[in-house]
Parts: structure tokens; sequence; C-alpha cells
């Protein structure tokens, strides 16, 4: 409570010349507690946020899995409990014998009877159980000699011999074979050339130089041109697509990782940028007419660009979860659910090949409007960190910044209710990406960007094959050969 001046007269008795020095004393606290306060309150939105980054991680965030290091989060988006294992119905896999084994190995039961030790002579043989054991031998080398043959001409006296296959170009060389597991073993198991050089030592007694090895990745990498444009194709003409990028450390500078991917296909792009610039030199989202999925980037929302938008729910159950963890909004927690039971609902009207009526999606609707105008009485409530410097906007809390961005594109975040074929997360496309990061993780950063993108279109060509269930090293060996195409998808 604060003294007026005939309060603080009344308590020096009167005198004039004693009250006003109290007074001036008096403003002076008053006015220096007035800064203290606001320090203070300045102070607490500035541990608030620094207390949010530090509890940041990939469950109420929009961090990678990656950045979690070893500690557990202390949430989870799939639901607890169920059976463990395979889901109901699930054929399993086994051995089974084959009717024509590699070798045969025959048994004898003896002599004589183990029983009454009677000699087998004029004892027939009633049959055998058989037991088969499937093993990996030990690899070798295949040595091909190419001879061709030479024919001196009767007439002219000169000498004609035949050509021999386009890539046999030295009297010694390696084959397809070798270029297929270097470049298995380090885009898709993450090998480090040295080590790679060791797997072959020890397999097949060979010792091949890291120029060597290099070598096959850069011709590898020819080869996959072909390969990398029919997948662009692909996904261009698709009706559904998601849209992501990760940092990739590439000469110690970070670099742009971008992934074009359907259920089918895969495209990795490296880029310095990670906006209109890396879109544009792929080709892909300037022109495309269906729906692309991403994680609400602003580079997406490009005036240039005529596709549908479709946003994913999994990131935003995660900042909501950061909400509810920081600021205590309760509106977040009513959103995490809604979100939630309709990617629940929608799940369990598709595995029976329905849609959701249109009560159910009006019902959710209304829902989330509710939500939202519940939430917009205590969005700026939320601690806010001070502005810095004289430009740009004032910022807002981290609750008003996500209820906005509810508000302005509840379309594409509840676009999953009304079209079957669009997912209710970007799953996808991050699961693409996933093995960029372990390949930084193993690496550090990328030496050259000749390397980096060589892995890029590798890694792409890998994650369709295995999406497409072919062998990716018999796929890889045909590849080296000119051999190998991909069949259409319908």
């Amino acid at each position: 409570m604060e003294l007026t001046p005939e309060q603080i007269l009344q308590i020096c008795k009167g005198d004039q010349e004693i009250a006003s020095i109290v007074q001036l004393i008096y403003d002076q606290q008053n006015a220096r507690c007035k800064q203290l306060e606001a320090r203070v309150l300045e102070l607490e939105a500035e541990v608030h946020d620094l207390k949010r980054q530090l509890g940041q991680n990939s469950q109420n965030s929009s961090k990678p899995p990656s950045s979690d290091g070893l500690r557990k989060p202390p949430v989870n988006l799939r639901q607890p409990g169920g059976k463990k294992g395979a889901p109901k119905g699930h054929a399993g896999h086994t051995l089974h014998q084959v009717a024509q084994p590699n070798h045969v190995v025959d048994l004898s039961v003896g002599s004589c009877c183990p029983y009454c030790s009677s000699a087998w002579s004029d004892a027939p043989a009633t049959g055998y159980e058989k037991r088969q054991v499937f093993d990996l031998p030990a690899p070798e080398v295949v040595v091909t000699e190419y001879r061709a043959e030479k024919r001196l001409c009767a007439c002219c006296r000169r000498i004609s011999q035949a050509p021999f296959p386009s890539e046999v170009k030295a009297p010694v060389q390696y084959g397809h074979g070798f270029a297929a597991w270097t470049v298995y073993l380090s885009a898709r198991h993450m090998i480090p050339l040295q080590r790679i050089q060791e797997i072959f030592a020890d397999l097949t007694h060979h010792s091949l130089s890291e120029a060597t090895l290099l070598s096959f990745q850069r011709s590898m990498h020819t080869k996959l041109k072909p390969l990398e444009d029919f997948i662009a194709k692909q996904i261009a003409s698709s009706a559904v697509l998601n849209a992501d990028e990760t940092g990739f450390r590439v000469e110690g500078k970070t670099r742009w990782l971008h992934t074009h991917s359907t259920p089918e296909w895969t495209l990795l792009h490296l880029h310095s940028k990670r906006g209109f610039l890396a879109f544009s030199e792929v080709g892909i989202l300037p022109h495309f007419r269906g729906t692309v999925v991403h994680d609400c980037h602003t580079s997406y929302f490009n005036v240039k660009y005529t596709f549908i938008h479709a946003l994913c729910g999994v990131h935003l159950m995660r900042e909501c979860i950061g909400i509810i963890q920081n600021d205590r909004q309760r509106w977040a927690a009513h959103m995490l659910r809604l979100l939630r039971v309709s990617w629940h609902r929608v799940g369990e009207a598709h595995a029976k090949g329905l849609a959701l009526t249109k009560g159910e999606i009006e019902r959710i609707e209304s829902l989330y409007d509710r939500i939202l105008e519940l939430g917009a009485t205590v969005w700026n409530q939320g601690k806010v960190r001070p502005k810095v410097g004289v430009k740009g906007r004032k910022p807002k809390s981290p609750g008003a910044n996500l209820g906005e961005r509810f508000l302005n594109h509840k379309t594409a975040i509840l676009r999953f209710l009304h079209d079957a074929q669009v997912p209710f997360d970007n799953n996808l496309a991050e699961r693409d990406l996933r093995m960029s990061k372990v390949k930084q993780k193993v690496s550090g950063s990328m030496r050259t960007k000749e390397g980096a993108r060589q892995f890029a279109r590798a890694q792409g060509v890998i994650s369709t094959l295995r999406k497409q269930g072919l062998g990716i090293l018999q796929s890889l060996i045909q590849v080296g050969k000119n051999s190998f195409s991909f069949a259409v998808v319908p």
C-alpha cells in the first residue's frame, strides 16, 4: 500500500520540512522497488524460457529423437500396454525344409541293434527322419577370364580381335559385386571405408585401397542417376507426398538433406538451403498439384505453390505436451486428447475399409473450435521472453504461437479426417531421413560435398528398394551391370 502525502505529514506530526524529506526518500525507494519488481518479472520469464529449452526433447517439441541422448523421455505418444510381439493375424516367419538340399549326409544306425545286439543283415530299412541345417558359407571370390579371340585374315593379312565387354577395361580389375558391396555397406550400414577394407580383407583375402573403394562409389553414383530421375517422376505424379528436411553436416558446415517420400518411393536431395531454393532445385513442389504432408515450416507456404497442405498431427501433439508441462494450460490437454482420439478413430475406420461419417467429422471440428475458444482466454498468460532490439514483432508466448497455428491452419490439420489418402503424421518422411542421422553420428561430418551427394542418392534408392521389398544387394549388382529397372507401382 502506498502512502499519500497527507499520511506522511501526519506521521511527521505536521512538520512540513521533515515531511518533504521523508516524501523524497519514500518516492525514491518506491521507484526503486518498481524497477526491481519489473526486473524480477523479466528474470522469471527468462528463467522460465531457459527451463523450457532445457526440458525440450523429441516428445514435447520438434527436436529429433537423436537429440535425446541416453535419457528416456518422460512421456510417449504411443498408447501403453497391449500384447507384445506380432499383431493378431500375422502369419509369422520360420524356416521350412527344402525339397532339394545342396548336400545330403546319410547317417547309419550302426552294425547291430543297440537293444539286443542282433546284426542288421536281415533287417530291412523302414525309412529315415530328415533334418536340415541352413548355414552361410564363407564367401569366395569368383574370377572370370575373358579371352578375346584373334584371327588372321588370309586375304588382307590383318588380325581381327573380338571386343571385350564395355565394363572390362583392364587386364585385371574388380567386378560389380565389389562395387555393390561397397555402396551397400557404406550407405546402408554406415560402415567407414577403412572398416570396409578390413571386411573385404577378412572375407576374401583381397586388400582393396581406399582409392579403389571411392572409385566404386563414384561409378555407382553415376549409374544410380537414371533410377533417381525415375523415382522423382513417380513422386511428382503421386496424389500425396510427405516432405521434410534435416540438418546434415558437410565439410564442418550445416547443409540440409531434403526428402520427398511416398509409401513406395524415396527421393533425397542435399542443398545448402532449407527452403524455396532447395525445393526449386529438386523441381517437384513448384509444379505439384496434390497434397503435401509437412511440419508447417514457412517455406512450404510460398504463394507460388499450388499444392494442398496437410500438417503433421504428431508434431502438434508434441507441442501440446510442451505447453502442458511448462505452462499448465488446460486447452492444450484437451487438444492433445482430441487429436489422439481422432487419430485412433480414423485408424479404426480405415481398418474396416470405411470413412468417418459426416456427423463424426462435424463433432470433431466443433470440439476443435470450442477448445481454441477456451485457449484464447489463457494464451497470453504464459511467460514471454523480453523483446531484444527495436525491429521485429513483439514475442508471443509459446501457447499463443501454437494456438494461432491451430486457428490459421485448421483445414490442413484436420485434412486426414476428410481424405483417406492423407496420413495423420509425417512419420514416413522422418523415417526416410533417420538413416542420415545415424550416418552423422558415425561420421560426425561428411568430408566432401561429393561424398554427401553420393550418400543421399544411394540412400534414396536403397530406401525405395526396401519399400518395394526388393533385395538391396542383388539390385545394386544389377545396377552395376546396367540391367536394373524399377517396375511402376500402381
